[in-house]
């Protein structure tokens, strides 16, 4: 049995790297010239703390436009 411990260690090391993930895909796409609005900025903020997963990132941009 993994211990809780060791479970929150590899949550922070995920979520980390999706932290970092979701930064270098903006910053990509900014170096590009892409501006993102401020609603946009938030959702992206979701996605890398991990509030909400990418497919639901994907149905709140589907509703912006």
């Amino acid at each position: 049995k993994i211990s809780s411990k060791i479970l929150k260690g590899i949550s922070k090391m995920i979520n980390k790297e999706l932290a970092e993930n979701v930064a270098s895909a903006i910053k990509s796409c900014e170096l590009e010239g892409f501006i993102y609005t401020k609603e946009e900025q938030k959702i992206f903020a979701k996605i890398a703390s991990g509030e909400i997963s990418t497919s639901e990132a994907r149905e709140l941009f589907k509703r912006m436009f």
